[in-house]
């Protein structure tokens, strides 16, 4: 229970040597994915996490802790709380994510040893998941915003927008036109440099939000635009479909994908 609680201190302040004193040499680890990983590929985590954490652990702790020793064995059961908070974004909340720890302990020359480890967490509030998409998707419509037509793209690299939006679109993020053409993360962030779009008001007209799992949400609605395409006026409304993906403790857009709507005669 002592070394337990150790891990539990030891993630909180990112010291990937405690876990290392107590992880046997053929240690497994499994999530509620089904993915195992060895030993190195843990410590290869723990250590990366140490120098370079892609979000900040503010709490984690485990109740209900019950151990049953049979003689050189032992198991080990939990639940934990974790609560963090994602870098980078200065609108992020902090969010608690809850489960369930199995763990296999074998007693070797008088210390205790993890053998084989299981995490699996339970389900996400869809509602307060949904309101947390409702809350990053007009952030990224702000950023469509920035009068491009007005400042540089040193000038958006000096306030943030561009790093902002790489922030919010997921590394293998994806946007489909209308006309069926693709484009990746890296032509999307190119294109916004030198775009002469101004667009300054986009109003969402619908939106619907429905969470999939703990991980994906998918956003569909409308939106009208009124700007400027190289100083010539645009009056346009467009469905769109967007697939939002939970990521380092905050929504990021692996997918999107519009569509012009007519107008009405």
């Amino acid at each position: 229970m002592k070394i337990n609680a150790g891990f539990d201190e030891a993630f909180v302040k990112s010291d990937a040597s405690f876990f290392e004193r107590f992880f046997a040499p053929e240690y497994i680890f499994s999530n509620n994915f089904g993915v195992l990983f060895s030993r190195a590929e843990n410590f290869k985590f723990l250590r990366n996490f140490s120098t370079d954490p892609p979000y900040k652990i503010l709490a984690q702790k485990s109740d209900n802790v019950k151990v049953r020793v049979f003689a050189n064995a032992a198991l080990l059961t939990s639940d934990w709380t974790g609560r963090a908070l994602a870098i980078g974004d200065p609108n992020a909340k902090p969010q608690t994510d809850a489960g369930c720890d199995i763990g296999f302990y074998e007693n070797r020359g008088g210390k205790w040893l993890v053998v084989a480890e299981h995490l699996s967490e339970k389900n996400h509030d869809t509602k307060l998941m949904a309101q947390k998409v409702l809350q990053a998707s007009p952030s990224y419509n702000q950023l469509m915003k920035r009068p491009k037509s007005t400042r540089s793209y040193a000038d958006s690299e000096k306030s943030g927008d561009l790093a902002a939006l790489g922030l919010l679109l997921a590394d293998e993020y994806s946007y489909t036109s209308r006309d069926g053409k693709i484009f990746t993360k890296a032509e999307g962030l190119e294109s916004y440099k030198i775009n002469q779009i101004k667009i300054e008001s986009a109003e969402i007209l619908e939106q619907n939000v429905r969470v999939i799992s703990n991980y994906t949400a998918v956003e569909m609605g409308k939106i009208r635009y009124l700007g400027t395409n190289a100083g010539k006026p645009f009056n346009i409304s467009k469905r769109y479909t967007t697939t939002w993906i939970w990521r380092y403790f905050r929504w990021q857009i692996a997918a999107d994908q519009t569509s012009a709507v007519k107008p009405q005669s």
